[in-house]
């Protein structure tokens, strides 16, 4: 295999790696500097509703029961290293995801962070449980559901996903 220092990487790959990495160390070393806000993740409305108002406010409910856990499986990892490593990978999608115009929907943002991922070196099956606790919260975001990211609304709302993970595991 391949050293990857040995690799050629086209820009289309280093930019974003290079500005979640940057974005993320930033947000590391302002999270002993100040409180972050918690960003609640906001459901947009289906259309499909059947009328009571319960629906909306149970899906809001799961989502925060599934960022709990994330929360609760958090704080089982002992190594500081990785939970900064883990910090620095949200914060930085979060940042990324915050400033980039050029995303024209949710899948595309799939194998940046795979690229930036595999570079940080980190091993999702080295934590099973929180691997598993963050995959339901996605999910329970609509995160595994393809978007067009046409409006502001649309960003914010994907931006709020990460921003939301930054906000569960400081």
């Amino acid at each position: 295999m391949a050293r990857l220092s040995e690799m050629r990487f086209g820009l289309a790959t280093i930019i974003p790696w290079s500005l979640v990495l940057v974005l993320g160390t930033m947000q590391i070393d302002s999270i002993f500097h100040r409180v972050l806000p918690e960003t609640p993740v906001v459901i947009p409305d289906s259309g499909e509703s059947d009328g009571k108002d319960g629906d909306e406010t149970n899906e809001v409910v799961a989502i925060d029961v599934k960022l709990d856990n994330v929360k609760k499986e958090f704080s089982k990892i002992e190594d500081d290293s990785d939970k900064r490593l883990i910090y620095k990978l949200f914060s930085g999608a979060a940042e990324y995801l915050k400033n980039s115009k050029s995303l024209a929907n949710t899948s595309q943002f799939d194998p940046i962070l795979g690229r930036v991922q595999s570079s940080y070196g980190w091993a999702r099956e080295k934590y099973p449980e929180f691997t598993d606790a963050v995959s339901e919260y996605l999910i329970a975001a609509g995160y595994d559901q393809p978007r067009k990211l046409e409006t502001q609304e649309d960003r914010d709302w994907f931006h709020s996903i990460f921003e939301s993970l930054t906000g569960a595991i400081k």
